[in-house]
């Protein structure tokens, strides 16, 4: 096939081949450069469309393949991507882990009554009068247990809290 023979038949079904290569990609800039990538690989093997008994389908054809080929690594790319975004959800949750295991570990460094404090309060969820009750302590004392015991643990947190 001659140069000009092949020219004429990208003009003739160029069109035909973007629309194509549209309906399949669903992207027009994507279908431009899939059939541009078709253009120069028919263009490298124009001997070959000497044998060709329909050149309209075979270059329809070779879209289609092109465009699967694309449709394929874009579908990889995404695998690849979720799989990031996955282990990264599962990095972050771990540290998540790790962070209440530390805290569960400094917490039991504090001093008895503001660690019973902390956790009856923060934990238990109880209000300041049934800690006092059951710590046998008036609400104000448990306050200043839990703030004291808060601040201690705000020190010890205060760099993982920077990066978190």
């Amino acid at each position: 096939m001659t140069s000009s023979d092949f020219e004429k038949l990208i003009i003739q079904h160029k069109d035909k081949l973007f629309r194509f290569a549209a309906s399949i990609l669903k992207d027009s800039n994507d279908a431009q450069d899939a059939v541009q990538e078709v253009v120069l690989k028919l263009w490298k093997n124009r001997r070959l469309l000497d044998n060709a008994k329909n050149l309209e389908s075979y270059c329809m054809n070779t879209v289609k393949n092109h465009c699967f080929d694309v449709l394929r690594k874009q579908k990889h790319h995404q695998n690849y991507l979720l799989a990031n975004v996955h282990e990264a959800q599962e990095e972050t949750r771990f540290d998540a882990i790790d962070l209440v295991e530390k805290l569960k570990q400094e917490l039991h460094q504090l001093p008895d009554q503001q660690r019973m404090a902390i956790e009856l309060k923060d934990f238990q969820g109880l209000d300041y009068e049934e800690v006092g009750d059951i710590m046998e302590q008036s609400a104000n004392t448990i306050r200043v247990h839990v703030s004291r015991g808060r601040k201690k643990l705000f020190e010890i947190f205060k760099e993982e809290l920077a990066n978190v």
